[in-house]
């Protein structure tokens, strides 16, 4: 229970901590979190920085090391600590196809105090104190669920006073992807480089995976559009491939949750490439939503709208033509989006309460422009 699927923004807390018995050695700690949706009540160590983590999945690390996540006495497995960790980092080469990865993702969800892993995974304090006599289990083993794994399903029931069941490996495959996506949706922007120059906007579908937006080229001043030809696949290192309407493809790769980049090259003349590079734009870390659209008409570019447990929306607008910023404030009733950027432009959309897709139009009078947008979002926290 507690908090789901998504990308919850984390940041440097710019503290260091003493290193034990290194002659004083100081490391810098981070805040991260840990997902399958947001995992809370695990056990982290990574150097001296050590707990369990919160209602958010939170835990802190030391940069450049090891975090070991557990449940009692029981390993869940060990992975170099960053922003974001997932079962799959607990795995050496870990895919989203790898079964140690799978049968740790349905390991977790099992464990789930209200047995709705979807709203996000909690393992009960009675669970955690259980685990303490809890053995070695073998996520590898081809018999998967093992005698121990069965006992450990009873014992978890016993103590939550509810009848615990493992997923099969489809349901927490298909769970992990869910979590995958939305930790990596969102709007990016930023510029791309090379043979010619430009800014670029680009938008992660959270149900799809599919990379859309749109690019500027500062030199001619002409926009274009960018549609995806192959989405985000995350058994081959979170590529992608794009194209825009003037024959430039873009190779991209995920970086981390809060930046992307990649290669471009023309189509029409294969000796025309260059670099792109794009930041997170916009995101509230405790957001209930998180929605990014692309819009189009008299100018092109992005918005991002965080929406809280009150409907209320606080969101961000970009231009990819002059890289513009503005704030945006609203409200999501009954489906039904009305905001108001600080700029002027009012955007109004509607919303699919079953696909989370988001579509609408906007406008702004003072400047003569209007348009219309589409994406869509997922649930954060």
């Amino acid at each position: 229970m507690y908090k789901i699927n998504g990308l919850i923004a984390v940041s440097l807390l710019g503290l260091t901590a003493c290193g034990g018995g290194s002659g004083g050695s100081s490391s810098t700690v981070a805040n991260g979190v840990f997902k399958d949706s947001n995992v809370f009540g695990l056990a982290y160590k990574s150097g001296n920085q050590e707990g369990i983590t919160d209602e958010d999945g939170g835990f802190r690390y030391e940069e450049g090391k090891d975090v070991t996540f557990s449940i009692g006495a029981l390993e869940l497995g060990t992975g170099k600590g960053k922003a974001v960790m997932t079962p799959i980092d607990l795995v050496e080469n870990g895919e989203l196809a790898t079964p140690e990865v799978i049968n740790r993702a349905r390991f977790l969800m099992m464990l789930d105090k209200d047995n709705m892993p979807s709203n996000g995974i909690e393992i009960s304090k009675k669970v955690q104190e259980k685990a303490e006599e809890w053995e070695a289990v073998d996520f590898a083993a081809e018999d998967f669920p093992t005698q121990e794994v069965n006992r450990i399903i009873t014992e978890a029931s016993v103590e939550d006073e509810i009848v615990h069941e493992l997923p099969d490996a489809e349901t927490a495959a298909a769970h992990l992807r869910t979590t995958l996506l939305c930790a990596n949706a969102g709007g990016f922007v930023g510029s791309y480089d090379g043979d010619e120059n430009g800014n670029i906007a680009l938008m992660v579908n959270p149900i799809t995976g599919e990379v859309t937006g749109s690019s500027y080229n500062t030199e001619n001043e002409v926009s274009t559009e960018i549609s995806n030809t192959t989405a985000l696949d995350y058994d081959a290192d979170l590529v992608f491939v794009s194209a825009d309407d003037v024959g430039k493809i873009y190779n991209g790769m995920i970086d981390s949750t809060e930046a992307i980049s990649g290669d471009w090259e023309s189509t029409l003349d294969t000796s025309q490439k260059g670099s792109f590079e794009v930041d997170r734009l916009g995101g509230a870390s405790d957001a209930v939503f998180r929605y990014s659209v692309s819009f189009t008409g008299s100018d092109k570019g992005l918005f991002t709208f965080d929406v809280d447990d009150d409907n209320k929306i606080t969101g961000t607008t970009y231009s990819v033509s002059t890289q513009e910023q503005s704030d945006v404030e609203g409200k999501l009733e009954d489906n039904v989006l009305t905001a108001t950027a600080d700029d002027g432009t009012k955007i109004d959309g509607m919303l699919d309460p079953e696909t989370l897709a988001l579509s609408g139009v906007w406008s702004n009078v003072e400047a003569l422009e209007a348009g219309s947008y589409v994406g869509g979002g997922c649930r954060l926290n």
